[in-house]
């Protein structure tokens, strides 16, 4: 599609401009092509191996639960030399609960519920890995913790 476009346009020009259109303004618009094929490939290759890395950490079982006590959230420990994940939940309790926000980097997994604790820990569980929208869980999450915790959702894409 890239490629099209810039025969398109090129053609365009050219055909605009066929009296002052020299080779070497070809050989500039082919090479702004090329730097620009690079920088994105690069780019998206880069996301593309976060991605792969985020979601060989998922392994199986829940990643969230809320509960009438708390949350508890997936955490990944690197165990052995094989470099494998083995899976373990932090449990929260909805008192330690200082806020949770969905944000987070689009690289990767993409953006994540992140939980914060009143004691500075942080948990960051990809929204990737959930099976619900946001609103669900800030509907689970508000009726669980009786109105005392809600999933802050400025600027999310549902």
């Amino acid at each position: 599609m890239q490629t099209l476009g810039v025969v398109i346009i090129g053609g365009l020009l050219w055909g605009l401009t066929a009296d002052a259109f020299e080779l070497s303004t070809l050989m500039w618009m082919l090479g702004a092509w090329v730097v620009l094929f690079l920088v994105l490939f690069i780019i998206q290759n880069l996301r593309l191996h976060a991605a792969r890395k985020d979601l060989l950490d998922v392994g199986e079982g829940p990643a969230l639960i809320v509960a009438p006590g708390g949350l508890s959230l997936r955490r990944m420990l690197r165990a052995g030399d094989d470099d494998s994940a083995a899976p373990d939940m932090d449990e929260i309790g909805w008192n330690d609960v200082a806020s949770i926000k969905v944000g987070g980097s689009s690289i990767g997994s993409g953006p994540g519920l992140v939980v914060n604790g009143h004691d500075g820990r942080q948990w960051e569980v990809p929204l990737s890995w959930l099976d619900r929208p946001p609103a669900d869980i800030d509907a689970a999450v508000s009726t669980a913790s009786k109105g005392q915790v809600r999933v802050e959702q400025v600027g999310a894409a549902e």
